[in-house]
Protein backbone atom coordinates (compact mmCIF):
# COMPACT_ATOMS: atom_id res chain seq x y z
CA UNK A 1 0.00 0.00 0.00
CA UNK A 2 2.75 2.43 0.91
CA UNK A 3 4.46 1.73 -2.41
CA UNK A 4 1.46 2.78 -4.50
CA UNK A 5 0.21 5.58 -2.24
CA UNK A 6 2.23 8.30 -4.06
CA UNK A 7 0.31 7.39 -7.24
CA UNK A 8 -2.93 8.54 -5.59
CA UNK A 9 -2.70 12.24 -6.36
CA UNK A 10 -5.21 14.43 -4.56
CA UNK A 11 -6.52 17.37 -6.54
CA UNK A 12 -8.80 18.76 -9.20
CA UNK A 13 -10.96 15.89 -10.50
CA UNK A 14 -10.97 17.46 -13.98
CA UNK A 15 -7.24 16.68 -14.33
CA UNK A 16 -6.28 13.27 -15.70
CA UNK A 17 -3.43 13.03 -13.17
CA UNK A 18 -5.84 13.25 -10.22
CA UNK A 19 -6.83 9.96 -8.57
CA UNK A 20 -8.70 11.39 -5.56
CA UNK A 21 -10.91 14.45 -5.78
CA UNK A 22 -12.57 16.34 -2.93
CA UNK A 23 -15.16 14.89 -0.59
CA UNK A 24 -18.73 16.01 -1.28
CA UNK A 25 -19.12 18.91 1.15
CA UNK A 26 -17.64 20.86 4.04
CA UNK A 27 -19.74 18.78 6.44
CA UNK A 28 -18.28 15.56 4.99
CA UNK A 29 -14.75 17.05 5.17
CA UNK A 30 -15.33 17.72 8.89
CA UNK A 31 -16.75 14.21 9.35
CA UNK A 32 -13.69 12.58 7.76
CA UNK A 33 -11.40 14.77 9.87
CA UNK A 34 -13.29 13.71 13.01
CA UNK A 35 -12.91 10.01 12.08
CA UNK A 36 -9.15 10.47 11.61
CA UNK A 37 -8.93 12.17 15.02
CA UNK A 38 -11.03 9.37 16.55
CA UNK A 39 -8.73 6.71 15.08
CA UNK A 40 -5.73 8.38 16.71
CA UNK A 41 -7.60 8.84 19.99
CA UNK A 42 -8.59 5.15 20.09
CA UNK A 43 -4.98 4.00 19.57
CA UNK A 44 -4.63 3.25 15.87
CA UNK A 45 -1.22 3.98 14.35
CA UNK A 46 -1.17 6.54 11.53
CA UNK A 47 1.05 4.94 8.89
CA UNK A 48 0.44 7.48 6.14
CA UNK A 49 -1.52 10.66 5.53
CA UNK A 50 -2.88 12.81 8.29
CA UNK A 51 -5.52 15.28 9.27
CA UNK A 52 -6.77 17.26 6.26
CA UNK A 53 -5.53 20.78 5.67
CA UNK A 54 -8.10 23.53 6.10
CA UNK A 55 -10.01 23.79 2.81
CA UNK A 56 -9.27 26.84 0.71
CA UNK A 57 -10.62 25.79 -2.68
CA UNK A 58 -12.15 22.36 -2.18
CA UNK A 59 -12.68 19.76 0.50
CA UNK A 60 -9.62 17.60 -0.09
CA UNK A 61 -8.39 14.84 2.20
CA UNK A 62 -5.01 13.15 1.80
CA UNK A 63 -5.26 9.33 1.80
CA UNK A 64 -4.83 7.90 5.29
CA UNK A 65 -3.62 4.42 6.25
CA UNK A 66 -4.13 3.26 9.82
CA UNK A 67 -2.52 0.12 11.26
CA UNK A 68 -2.91 -1.50 14.68
CA UNK A 69 -6.65 -1.24 14.17
CA UNK A 70 -8.97 -3.54 16.09
CA UNK A 71 -12.50 -4.33 15.01
CA UNK A 72 -14.00 -2.51 17.99
CA UNK A 73 -12.53 0.86 16.93
CA UNK A 74 -14.84 3.45 15.40
CA UNK A 75 -12.78 3.67 12.19
CA UNK A 76 -13.29 -0.08 11.67
CA UNK A 77 -17.01 -0.05 12.36
CA UNK A 78 -18.31 3.02 10.51
CA UNK A 79 -18.68 4.00 6.86
CA UNK A 80 -16.31 6.97 6.59
CA UNK A 81 -16.88 7.95 2.93
CA UNK A 82 -13.38 9.37 2.65
CA UNK A 83 -9.91 8.06 1.76
CA UNK A 84 -9.25 6.33 5.09
CA UNK A 85 -7.99 2.73 5.15
CA UNK A 86 -8.02 0.66 8.34
CA UNK A 87 -5.68 -2.34 8.30
CA UNK A 88 -6.82 -5.12 10.64
CA UNK A 89 -4.53 -8.12 11.13
CA UNK A 90 -5.86 -11.69 10.99
CA UNK A 91 -4.39 -15.21 10.86
CA UNK A 92 -6.92 -17.29 8.91
CA UNK A 93 -9.50 -16.77 6.18
CA UNK A 94 -12.24 -17.66 8.68
CA UNK A 95 -10.99 -14.96 11.06
CA UNK A 96 -10.86 -12.42 8.21
CA UNK A 97 -14.43 -13.30 7.27
CA UNK A 98 -15.62 -12.91 10.87
CA UNK A 99 -13.97 -9.47 11.03
CA UNK A 100 -15.46 -8.40 7.69
CA UNK A 101 -18.98 -9.44 8.67
CA UNK A 102 -18.84 -8.00 12.20
CA UNK A 103 -20.32 -4.65 11.21
CA UNK A 104 -23.79 -3.20 10.81
CA UNK A 105 -22.81 -2.09 7.29
CA UNK A 106 -22.18 -3.84 4.01
CA UNK A 107 -21.79 -1.48 1.06
CA UNK A 108 -18.41 -2.48 -0.42
CA UNK A 109 -15.74 -5.01 0.45
CA UNK A 110 -12.52 -6.25 -1.10
CA UNK A 111 -10.88 -9.65 -0.79
CA UNK A 112 -7.21 -10.01 -1.68
CA UNK A 113 -5.26 -13.24 -1.87
CA UNK A 114 -2.93 -15.34 -4.01
CA UNK A 115 -5.36 -18.28 -4.18
CA UNK A 116 -8.22 -17.15 -6.44
CA UNK A 117 -10.43 -20.12 -5.46
CA UNK A 118 -10.11 -19.40 -1.73
CA UNK A 119 -10.58 -15.65 -2.33
CA UNK A 120 -13.76 -16.42 -4.28
CA UNK A 121 -15.14 -18.55 -1.43
CA UNK A 122 -14.42 -15.78 1.06
CA UNK A 123 -15.96 -13.15 -1.25
CA UNK A 124 -19.18 -15.17 -1.56
CA UNK A 125 -19.48 -15.29 2.25
CA UNK A 126 -18.85 -11.57 2.84
CA UNK A 127 -22.13 -9.80 3.67
CA UNK A 128 -21.70 -6.87 1.31
CA UNK A 129 -23.59 -5.59 -1.71
CA UNK A 130 -20.41 -5.38 -3.76
CA UNK A 131 -17.27 -7.46 -3.29
CA UNK A 132 -14.13 -6.93 -5.34
CA UNK A 133 -11.55 -9.72 -5.61
CA UNK A 134 -7.89 -8.81 -6.20
CA UNK A 135 -8.41 -5.27 -7.54
CA UNK A 136 -11.14 -6.20 -10.00
CA UNK A 137 -12.76 -3.29 -11.84
CA UNK A 138 -16.36 -2.24 -11.19
CA UNK A 139 -18.84 -3.46 -13.77
CA UNK A 140 -21.11 -0.49 -14.51
CA UNK A 141 -23.86 -2.84 -15.69
CA UNK A 142 -23.96 -4.58 -12.30
CA UNK A 143 -26.24 -3.35 -9.53
CA UNK A 144 -24.62 -1.19 -6.86
CA UNK A 145 -25.97 -1.06 -3.32
CA UNK A 146 -25.40 -2.38 0.15
CA UNK A 147 -26.55 -4.98 2.63
CA UNK A 148 -27.66 -4.43 6.22
CA UNK A 149 -27.64 -0.72 7.20
CA UNK A 150 -25.85 0.38 4.00
CA UNK A 151 -27.73 2.10 1.25
CA UNK A 152 -31.40 2.45 0.43
CA UNK A 153 -31.69 0.33 -2.69
CA UNK A 154 -29.80 -0.38 -5.87
CA UNK A 155 -28.49 1.72 -8.72
CA UNK A 156 -26.96 0.52 -11.96
CA UNK A 157 -27.97 -2.39 -14.14
CA UNK A 158 -31.47 -3.87 -14.33
CA UNK A 159 -31.85 -3.82 -10.52
CA UNK A 160 -31.18 -0.08 -10.49
CA UNK A 161 -33.81 0.51 -13.13
CA UNK A 162 -36.31 -1.57 -11.17
CA UNK A 163 -35.83 0.78 -8.18
CA UNK A 164 -37.84 3.34 -10.19
CA UNK A 165 -40.74 1.00 -10.90
CA UNK A 166 -43.76 0.02 -8.86
CA UNK A 167 -44.79 -3.55 -9.67
CA UNK A 168 -48.50 -4.26 -9.65
CA UNK A 169 -50.36 -7.53 -10.09
CA UNK A 170 -53.98 -7.47 -11.26
CA UNK A 171 -56.04 -10.64 -10.89
CA UNK A 172 -59.30 -11.36 -12.70
CA UNK A 173 -62.01 -13.92 -11.93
Amino acid sequence: MLKILPEYTVGDPALETTKIGPVASYDQWQTVDAYIAKGLEEGATLLAGGRPDAPDHGYYVKPVIFTDVTNDMTIAREEIFGPVLSVIAYDTADEALAIANDTPYGLNAAVWGPDKEEASKVAAAVLSGNVYVNDSPRDVTAPFGGFKDSGIGREGGKDGMLEFTEPQAIFYA
